[in-house]
């Protein structure tokens, strides 16, 4: 077939040679361009199927982070359960214990303060947001019963505290006196309470054996409630710096205290004449000549008890 020179590509036979070498380019064309959309394509693709590997193995992972998380959950849940029936079993025992030696004190408090310490850590599991192995009610039901068992042993334990196991002495009453700023009151109840300690009740005061023999144990929780509720004003230990700041002279200690009415004489109030409110001066109460003899014995005698006694503290 001839072939259409430069000049003959108007003619017919030109331009269909031409549209054969236009077409070869296009399809030339077309066809590099269809081999880079592969590559483009399969490198997209090549993309994306290491990331859909990626996340499925995150997925794999953290289906089993949540499968172990139950399981965890579960023995935690278990856990939680038998701790508080533990618990329950045993400050049933306590209480049963303290209805009948309370007086002997068999009560172990550092028992309590484990029990204690285990329901804080199962109440902090279970409020946790991601525990769901009970439901909202239940959990709930579960959280009241063990807050107020937790509550119960705090009661028990500061009430426990109250019990000397020195003399087997309960101090609630004082307690609650003094708590009601009864103080006159809890003043006669601390005279009673140290009587009854030392056997004395028949001579209503101290001799200087008793005093020496009288249980530290309890002096402390007497003081410690008395300068509690006295905010302290009131107790054997502010009496004690008291005393020691003028050199331990009984009658201006007397004086400052308020137990001498004429420092001149040694003329001291009588126990009907006392201060029983917060008006009274520091140290004033509890009233401790009165157990160391003033009003039975000679008021002469009182500088080496008061002494003796303060010391002792």
């Amino acid at each position: 077939m001839k072939t259409a020179d430069a000049a003959d590509w108007k003619t017919p036979l030109g331009y269909y040679e031409k549209a054969i070498e236009e077409l070869g380019r296009t399809k030339a064309e077309l066809q590099e361009e269809l081999a880079n959309i592969k590559v483009s394509i399969k490198k997209d693709l090549e993309s994306k199927i290491d990331n859909y590997q990626v996340e499925i193995h995150k997925l794999k992972s953290e289906l089993q982070m949540t499968k172990e998380q139950f399981a965890t959950a579960d023995k935690t849940a278990n856990d939680a359960k038998q701790t508080a029936n533990d618990a329950q079993v045993k400050l049933q025992k306590m209480q049963e214990n303290m209805t009948n030696e309370l007086n002997s004190e068999k009560i172990n408090i550092t028992e309590l303060s484990q029990i204690k310490e285990q329901l804080s850590q199962v109440l902090y599991v279970l409020e946790k947001p991601n525990f769901t192995n009970f439901d909202s009610d239940s959990q709930k039901q579960i959280l009241t019963s063990l807050s107020s068992l937790q509550l119960q042993i705090s009661q028990l334990e500061i009430e426990l505290t109250l019990v000397s196991p020195a003399s087997g002495i309960n101090y609630i009453k004082l307690r609650d006196l003094l708590a009601a700023k009864a103080w006159q009151e809890a003043d006669k109840e601390t005279w009673n309470y140290m009587l009854q300690i030392s056997e004395r009740e028949g001579e209503s005061w101290l001799d200087d054996g008793d005093i020496k023999r009288f249980p530290r144990h309890d002096l402390r929780i007497i003081n410690n409630l008395w300068t509690k509720y006295s905010e302290g004003k009131f107790g054997f230990g502010v009496q004690k710096q008291i005393w020691q700041y003028p050199k331990e002279d009984y009658k201006r200690f007397g004086d400052r205290v308020g137990w001498l009415v004429n420092i001149s004489n040694s003329e001291w109030r009588k126990y009907e004449e006392a201060i029983f409110s917060l008006d009274a001066p520091e140290g004033h109460l509890p009233y401790t000549v009165r157990v160391l003899g003033l009003g039975y014995r000679n008021p002469g005698e009182l500088s080496h008890r008061l002494k003796l006694f303060l010391l002792r503290y």
